[in-house]
């Protein structure tokens, strides 16, 4: 996932066995489809119970400098993230916000909750937040 959505040739990505549902009403799915077709701009993040799926390839195998871990907060539109944002080593986190090479983040250890709902909350190993839709980034530590 990691490569397919870091990859600037390309604006969308195609998908296989998707579903939609209601934000404030997840376990209602109003629509199930073997394939779909995402357009990368609008996605706001994508959260995975696998923390492999998420690095693109430069980010898997060795970098010169050791990588640091920021506890980070973010606000998107619904949604509230906190997790861990890795980074290399001296990059900070405001470098990479304000750098134009990447449309992304990759986020460790996610919580996402509703904003309307904050009973509603999902997790996962990791995920990747669009910086476009990112309004509000505060480090915790």
């Amino acid at each position: 996932m990691g490569d397919l959505l870091y990859d600037q040739t390309t604006s969308y990505l195609t998908v296989e066995g998707a579903y939609i549902s209601p934000i404030d009403f997840p376990s209602r799915i109003s629509g199930n489809f073997p394939s779909a077709v995402i357009v990368k701009e609008s996605l706001t993040f994508a959260l995975t119970s696998n923390q492999n799926t998420v690095f693109r390839r430069d980010q898997k195998y060795g970098q010169y400098y050791a990588p640091r871990l920021y506890k980070i907060f973010i606000a998107l539109p619904y949604f509230e993230l906190t997790g861990d944002l890795l980074l290399p080593g001296r990059t900070t986190p405001q470098i990479l916000l304000t750098s134009k090479t990447e449309g992304f983040l990759t986020l460790l250890d996610v919580t996402a909750q509703v904003v309307t709902r904050p009973e509603i909350t999902y997790q996962g190993e990791a995920c990747i937040v669009c910086k476009n839709k990112v309004s509000f980034v505060g480090l915790l530590d």
